[in-house]
């Protein structure tokens, strides 16, 4: 009996293990496309069609009717 749940025990853990290298490729893949969605014409090189319909940021300057 002690056999089967030594052996259970390692299958376990080689499932964690497994798991475990999943979760950080992951992860990894998460910061990169939150980095990418972060980009817009203003901070990279893509040109400004690809920023999409997003409204422009609003100017704070005031007009002085020059």
């Amino acid at each position: 009996m002690e056999n089967t749940q030594d052996q259970r025990i390692q299958e376990l853990e080689k499932i964690i293990m497994a798991q475990e290298q999943r979760i950080k490729k992951l992860l990894t893949r998460i910061d990169d496309l939150e980095r990418r969605l972060g980009l817009n014409s203003s901070n990279s090189s893509k040109p400004p069609s690809t920023d999409g319909l997003a409204k422009k940021p609003v100017s704070l300057r005031e007009k002085t009717g020059k």
